[in-house]
């Protein structure tokens, strides 16, 4: 029979010995299982290595299993290698099983050792082109932040006027929660106790990711084991929880203690919704359904042609040279994107026809504009009316901002290598309540994306929308963007390995005032305003209806605009990357082949780098990528 499935093979730039397939088409959800056999070619003599069965999801109803995907390691660290695909399949579509052509990898000697820049030449001359790598300045186990309730226990803070600061996020050393246990018990005459008496009357650990989110047997999520959390109780002072939590990081099995951004709800809660078979397209929360007669009769215009961050620069907007590469039919096939965002609103016209967009962790649905927003920049439908996705031939995963540990755990079981991860939010240390931040601020966080781009991932990760409010004590000034490199309240744990992404202005391409800019290790922006896409922004809209379903704005804006759109433009690379080139870029490798190609206009004045990346220029990216790998639909001298 003829069957519409494609078969998208691929193995790192650098050769790391793993060999990955996975399938996308139509024809997807007749598939029962596939039997992918390994085979290696050494002079002429073809040896079979392995054979493996990976069940479907139209089988399995197993999330994990859409696109049955597969991984093989190979030895050695180049040779000839083939995966043969045979597709058995279901019942329902007639049974029986058929064979596909091989897959064929090729790998040269070399390539195991081989940088992304090593064949092009770049001037490094120019400081701008120049990444900062500054070490890592957090001093200790607590926030940064921390320093301002320094003595607060001396008289009336402040901070006792806010509403509760808790819970208190702990991550243990090796065997800490157990030693914990013991020294809060009375009779241990600990140290602990001599300061806190009462507390094993007081506080309770909790696990950070409830034992319903895990699966017996996988060990991905286990970066988040070390982790527990403890209420702030009722009876407690902002202040006396404070002082509890610099007491705990005090001691030598605690490696570290942060409060939870308030923006996070309990993880316990969301359990039950995180766990349940996932449908495509949005299976709880609060759904707007349904419009007049006399507003369906009249056609949404198209307003592809407004969409103008696709274009090349001009001198009226600086876009991202996107078209040119959906003219070489480059438009996200093959490309699995994981978005962190606030909602969705499923009905949403050029949103609910795709088959390609799937929501993981439901949530509360509590801010699903926000949600529609990113996920129209991204992947709304090429369907002549409305706007058109970024990468709309990719498949897209919705992960809920708020689901917190739940969103965490889902990522680290669902993520493979070669994916694109997209952290479209925000935070604000509860000590700092008036200041937006970067996720990964936030330890809990920095360890996923970490463990993400150890795994193969490309991270991107909103950088924050900086002041909201002044404040002199930390050198707040509303409205402006935070040196992430300087300001003394961001906590940086290091290098993650994520990408942060910043806000430009549309017009010039120059750092947005409001975006927070100066991440001291990879950096890329985006438009931050004027930004066309689904959904109605209140007295900035292009179309709205009764309803939800049929608005249109062009005014979303902020770190929120700019990151869907990086996280789109990569997806386009990565795309290419898999399909043409049957390699995958990871973060690292992905942020420099965008700084070689990328637009250099976020400038700022007597800063010698580039204080929040290069734009991307997708064409630019894929001919470079050509002239890398030796040829290409994008190669040009």
């Amino acid at each position: 029979m003829m069957a519409d499935l494609n078969f998208v093979h691929y193995r790192n730039y650098r050769f790391d010995g793993f060999l990955f397939v996975r399938v996308t088409g139509i024809d997807l959800g007749k598939v029962k299982s596939i039997t992918y056999t390994l085979h290696q070619t050494d002079g002429g003599h073809r040896q079979q290595l392995d054979s493996r069965i990976v069940r479907s999801q139209a089988d399995s109803r197993n999330l994990d299993d859409y696109g049955c995907p597969i991984t093989f390691q190979v030895q050695g660290t180049s040779g000839s290698f083939s995966i043969t695909p045979t597709v058995t399949w279901l019942a329902s579509a007639g049974g029986g099983n058929q064979v596909f052509p091989p897959l064929v990898f090729t790998i040269q000697p070399g390539e195991s050792t081989r940088s992304i820049l090593d064949k092009v030449p770049v001037d490094q001359s120019a400081g701008r082109r120049k990444r900062e790598a500054e070490p890592a300045r957090t001093a200790g186990k607590v926030p940064a932040a921390f320093a301002l309730h320094d003595g607060v226990l001396q008289g009336s803070p402040e901070i006792n006027d806010r509403p509760p600061i808790g819970p208190l996020i702990v991550k243990f050393g090796p065997g800490g929660r157990e030693r914990l246990a013991a020294d809060m018990l009375p009779a241990s005459a600990s140290r602990l106790v001599a300061l806190w008496p009462v507390i094993a009357n007081v506080i309770t650990l909790h696990p950070f990711v409830d034992p319903n989110l895990q699966d017996p047997g996988d060990n991905r999520p286990e970066v988040l084991a070390p982790y527990w959390r403890i209420e702030q109780p009722a009876s407690m002072f902002n202040d006396t929880f404070i002082e509890l939590a610099k007491t705990l990081a005090a001691l030598d099995y605690v490696e570290g203690v942060h409060f939870q951004p308030p923006s996070e709800d309990d993880p316990n809660l969301l359990a039950a919704g995180a766990a349940a078979v996932v449908a495509t397209l949005f299976t709880g929360g609060v759904v707007y359904l349904g419009q007049r007669a006399n507003d369906n009769a009249q056609r949404t215009p198209d307003f592809e042609v407004l969409q103008t961050y696709l274009d090349e620069p001009g001198p009226a907007h600086k876009g991202l040279n996107i078209r040119k590469a959906w003219e070489k039919d480059v438009k996200g096939q093959g490309v699995r994107v994981h978005l962190t965002d606030g909602g969705l609103y499923p009905d949403h016209e050029d949103l609910r026809d795709s088959p390609l967009i799937r929501v993981v962790v439901p949530g509360s649905n509590d801010d699903p504009l926000h949600g529609t927003l990113s996920s129209g920049v991204m992947v709304a439908t090429a369907n002549g009316f409305g706007v058109t996705g970024i990468c709309h031939a990719a498949e897209l995963y919705l992960y809920h901002n708020r689901a917190g540990a739940a969103t965490q755990s889902a990522l680290l079981r669902r993520v493979i290598p070669g994916d694109v991860v997209v952290f479209n939010r925000e935070i604000a240390d509860p000590s700092v309540p008036g200041t937006r931040l970067p996720t990964l601020h936030a330890p809990s966080w920095w360890d996923v994306m970490d463990a993400l781009v150890a795994r193969g991932a490309v991270v991107v990760c909103a950088a924050g929308n900086g002041h909201r409010e002044s404040n002199h004590k930390v050198g707040a000034v509303q409205g402006y963007g935070l040196d992430m490199g300087s300001w003394q309240y961001f906590d940086n744990h290091g290098d993650a390995g994520a990408i942060v992404v910043g806000a430009c202005d549309s017009w010039d391409g120059k750092p947005a005032v409001f975006s927070n800019y100066g991440y001291p290790y990879r950096m890329l922006n985006a438009w931050g305003d004027s930004v066309v896409t689904t959904g109605a922004i209140k007295d900035k809209d292009l179309q709205v209806r009764p309803g939800t379903n049929r608005d249109y704005t062009d005014f979303y804006n902020g770190t929120s605009s700019a990151t869907p759109i990086v996280g789109g433009a990569l997806s386009l690379i990565q795309s290419y990357a898999m399909e043409q080139h049957h390699v995958y870029l990871n973060s690292d490798q992905m942020h420099l082949l965008v700084m070689a190609s990328g637009y250099q206009d976020a400038t700022l004045p007597f800063r010698e780098t580039l204080p929040m990346g290069a734009r991307p220029n997708v064409e630019g990216a894929l001919n470079l990528l050509d002239r890398i790998l030796g040829g290409g639909r994008f190669f040009r001298q």
